[in-house]
């Protein structure tokens, strides 16, 4: 299984300058066997949030790397928690609708050290 930061561009606090889809972003961490499958737990999830302020679905996944539990299920370990999502120089997938197609974009910064957010 692998670990995910699955994340929704912003949250949905009523402050107008820290909420909304330009507010910090609502992340999840996640173990599942694909990005799809990741996503499709967090979908769930927001589902059941009822987001008002910012997208109702996940809109990025980031492969942060290999779980080593014994335990194959798939499931959220943490979550939700807001911050900024920051791309640490992780393998990372996005979409911009719900049901869309999750395309992989290349390292643009590879090897400079600089943390990038999509």
């Amino acid at each position: 299984m692998n670990l995910y930061e699955v994340i929704r561009w912003g949250n949905d606090a009523d402050d107008p300058f820290t909420g909304g889809p330009d507010g910090a972003d609502t992340c999840f961490l996640v173990r599942a066997g694909s990005v799809e499958q990741a996503a499709e737990l967090v979908d769930a999830e927001l589902r059941k949030l009822k987001p008002q302020r910012a997208a109702a679905f996940v809109e990025a996944v980031y492969l942060l790397g290999i779980e080593q539990s014994t335990e194959g299920t798939p499931r959220l370990l943490r979550g939700p928690y807001v911050q900024h999502a920051h791309r640490h120089g992780w393998r990372h997938w996005y979409r911009n609708e719900e049901g869309g197609a999750w395309v992989e974009r290349p390292d643009t910064r590879a090897g400079d050290g600089q943390s990038e957010t999509a």
